[in-house]
């Protein structure tokens, strides 16, 4: 980092806070802090579901699966990319709920007592992306700003208490490994309790109008650093079209989708298309319950703009999705190939022999190691990927053009504090709007909600700090963003279009997934002694023991869910028919222009309202086609199909 990179991140660290004051002062009304107000533009509120939806380390994150699984690793981003269309029938139905927090859905639709289970399970949800970002986050600013959060660290010199699960859940005798284990404080966790400080500053202060200014600001950073970076990546392999003879550093590299009898390499589950569509459907079922999805559909001024940011949002994180991935392919081809930065004449001995790790991992055969060898090449691959991106800047950029070092670490410092700070708003609002205003201080004015969320805040920020020190790899952050929320997805969705799906049918399905969850998580061989029929199918033998795969993982917790569900609904009597029909009023009642205050609660509908239409049958109820709607269904899906076969294309010029 030059004087320039530092001037360029102290003047970010100084900015952000600022914006957060201006943000803050639009906050006219306590539910203002939660939902921003909603009457944002279509430019921001593109820029907002780019920004909120495109973690800090997505970049960092895509670039990683490129280089351990080649072009397939596109699929962490792409598994979103099928329902997209779907985003542009979602939108307007979730608009029209008028609610502060998807708690409100539950409490309209089932009753309060699915109301306080989302509360608590949105505010898990909270915890676990703004872990993910926080680790991710941590890790590519410490390598940017190296060596300045190690040297902090190495002056500390404090250690902290990690408690290990499996330990807890098996017992003391698992695998000889203590409950408490104290870890050093090193430069990652330097990092991430200085983002933490600072999102905890900004989103106290702006609520999330805060995270949608500093969002677009962001996200037009990262798409400037992603173009600059593309050809500059390229150029050092010789230009595009070098790939296609580098293949051989890494077998495999430039499949689109793992055939179907992959099997796993490197401990790691191939994209295989029963993989991605597992994936697919878990990211569907997810979507719709993150905390934070109501309030981006919900923050436009019309239905046609909460289609249009919602939609195309997403469709611009997919498509830089493409760049980054291609970013990805081009390190792996730098780093590994006959002009790597590894092999230099100065390179020192410990960069020769992380090259010759980096090439035996690549090679997918490490030949004759031992077990515990071919681990630790493993791990070294694993570790490098996740910095990939950090390290090409430093490597690369900061030497071409002064600056962009500074302007990456920026990136990354605004990315994590609107990301996270827009979590730790919704998780907080869940918190003020249902448990603290409905239940635990009924009678205190709603201004008073709004200090319990400045209180509740800061809690989930510590608890995501906590539960980021037990992650070790980009695979471990992604797999439980989309696990987790699935779960109770699956109630949110059949809420929306099955009337017979009641209250007693979402607290059985939730609980039923969330233990079956633990089950596949920590007990698997409790799932191939229940079902040994499927036992050759779920698990793989690796190295590191018998390993239960990821997919069948999903489709067991899920498949329990719903199965669960559905049988509870059968065997339980149909909701209030008042109940019922005030709820898909609700969503079938277009937003009237200025309708100020009107929310979920105090919604009164009219005889004069003119319904959406829909398609009402067996108990289900479909969203029904409209012109507008039809017409950028269709839109989406030309351009969904347009990037996968674009992005195949691709592949085999570059």
């Amino acid at each position: 980092m030059t004087l320039l990179d530092w001037i360029i991140v102290l003047l970010a660290v100084a900015a952000l806070p600022w914006l957060a004051v201006q943000a803050g002062r639009r906050i006219a009304r306590p539910d203002d802090y939660f939902t921003g107000g909603q009457q944002s533009g279509l430019f921001q509120l593109i820029m907002f579901v780019f920004g909120s939806g495109t973690c800090p380390d997505s970049t960092s994150t895509v670039m990683a699966s490129a280089w351990r699984t080649g072009l397939s690793g596109l699929w962490w981003q792409f598994l979103w990319l099928p329902i997209t269309p779907i985003y542009w029938v979602l939108a307007p139905v979730l608009r029209r709920l008028r609610a502060v927090t998807t708690a409100d859905f539950f409490f309209a639709r089932f009753g309060p007592s699915t109301a306080i289970l989302y509360s608590l399970y949105g505010m898990v949800i909270c915890v676990v992306m703004m872990a993910g970002v926080l680790w991710g986050s941590a890790r590519l600013l410490n390598v940017l700003t190296d060596p300045l959060c190690t040297e902090i660290s190495e002056s500390l010199n404090l250690r902290f208490p990690v408690i290990s699960l499996q330990t807890a859940l098996h017992g003391p005798s698992f695998g000889h490994q203590p409950l408490v284990t104290w870890r050093p404080l090193l430069g990652d966790a330097v990092a991430g309790i200085f983002l933490s400080a600072l999102l905890l500053v900004c989103g106290l202060i702006g609520g999330l109008n805060a995270g949608m200014v500093i969002d677009c600001i962001q996200g037009c950073v990262r798409i400037f650093l992603t173009l600059v970076l593309l050809p500059v990546v390229f150029y050092q392999i010789g230009g595009f079209g070098s790939l296609q003879n580098l293949q051989y550093l890494k077998p495999g590299m430039l499949e689109f989708v793992a055939s179907s009898d992959a099997r796993l390499e490197r401990l790691q589950e191939p994209f295989t298309p029963f993989y991605l569509c597992v994936l697919s459907i878990a990211a569907l079922l997810g979507i719709v319950v993150q905390p934070h999805i109501v309030v981006v559909c919900g923050a436009g001024q019309r239905d046609l703009e909460s289609r249009i940011g919602f939609t195309f949002g997403n469709l611009l994180k997919r498509f830089c999705a493409i760049l980054w991935v291609l970013i990805g392919l081009g390190c792996l081809g730098w780093y590994l190939g006959p002009t790597s930065p590894l092999s230099r004449p100065d390179s020192t001995i410990e960069q020769a022999a992380l090259l010759a790790d980096l090439r035996l991992s690549a090679s997918g055969d490490p030949g004759t190691l031992s077990g515990d060898e071919a681990n630790r090449v493993n791990q070294v691959d694993q570790r490098f990927a996740d910095r990939l991106f950090g390290r090409v800047i430093r490597d690369l950029m900061g030497r071409l053009v002064p600056g962009l070092t500074g302007l990456a670490a920026a990136m990354v410092i605004a990315a994590a504090v609107s990301h996270c700070g827009t979590q730790m708003v919704v998780g907080s609002g869940l918190f003020a709007t249902h448990l603290h205003r409905r239940y635990l201080s009924p009678d205190e004015e709603s201004e008073n909600s709004l200090g319990a969320a400045r209180v509740c805040g800061p809690l989930l920020v510590i608890a995501a700090l906590v539960l980021q020190m037990s992650f070790h790899s980009v695979g471990d952050v992604l797999r439980l963003f989309i696990k987790t929320p699935a779960i109770i997805g699956v109630s949110m969705w059949m809420g929306l279009i099955w009337t017979r799906w009641n209250t007693a049918s979402v607290w059985v399905s939730t609980l039923t997934g969330a233990f079956v969850g633990i089950v596949c998580g920590f007990f698997p061989e409790q799932v191939e002694r229940t079902l040994p029929g499927l036992a050759d199918q779920m698990f793989e033998q690796t190295s590191a023991g018998r390993m239960m795969l990821d997919s069948w993982k999903i489709v067991v917790i899920l498949g329990s869910t719903l199965v669960s569900g559905i049988f509870t609904t059968l065997m339980t009597d149909i909701q209030q028919d008042e109940q019922l029909e005030f709820f898909y009023r609700l969503i079938r009642t277009p937003v009237r222009e200025n309708e100020g205050d009107v929310n979920i609660t105090n919604f009164q509908p009219s005889d004069d309202d003119e319904l959406v239409p829909c398609f009402a049958f067996l108990g289900f109820q479909l969203p029904g086609p409209t012109r507008g709607g039809s017409i950028g269904f269709l839109l989406a899906c030309l351009l969904v199909i347009a990037m996968i076969v674009g992005t195949k294309l691709i592949s085999t010029v570059v």
